[in-house]
């Protein structure tokens, strides 16, 4: 390849980085009352963090798990377990448990 033909690639890709910098990404928490509930459609910094992070995400052949390092809705809700209180505060998913929520995952912390 001739230089100029080099030159003209690294610009292009200096160019192509530069612009997945600059994209926002998309969805924040926002507040809701007591609860704090994710916007996929909004901008910005985060006006709350939920009192558990992640969401139960929808897997291969109907699955339901909880995915901790991810946000926005749940997706499904496993058809055993609730959420129960602990001490300090906690509010914990047991899967093995039955009966009403006992605390809300999304509740402002």
């Amino acid at each position: 390849m001739s230089r100029r033909t080099v030159g003209l690639l690294v610009m292009i890709g200096v160019v192509m980085a530069a612009q997945q910098g600059v994209a926002q990404p998309r969805g924040r928490y926002k507040s809701d009352g007591r609860t704090c509930v994710w916007d996929a459609n909004d901008s910005g910094p985060n006006q709350c963090a939920p009192r558990v992070s992640g969401r139960f995400k929808g897997g291969p052949n109907g699955s339901c798990v909880w995915e901790a390092n991810d946000a926005g809705p749940d997706q499904c809700r496993p058809p055993k377990g609730r959420w129960k209180g602990g001490p300090n505060n906690a509010c914990a998913w047991d899967g093995n448990d039955d009966g009403p929520d006992q605390c809300n995952p999304r509740q402002l912390r």
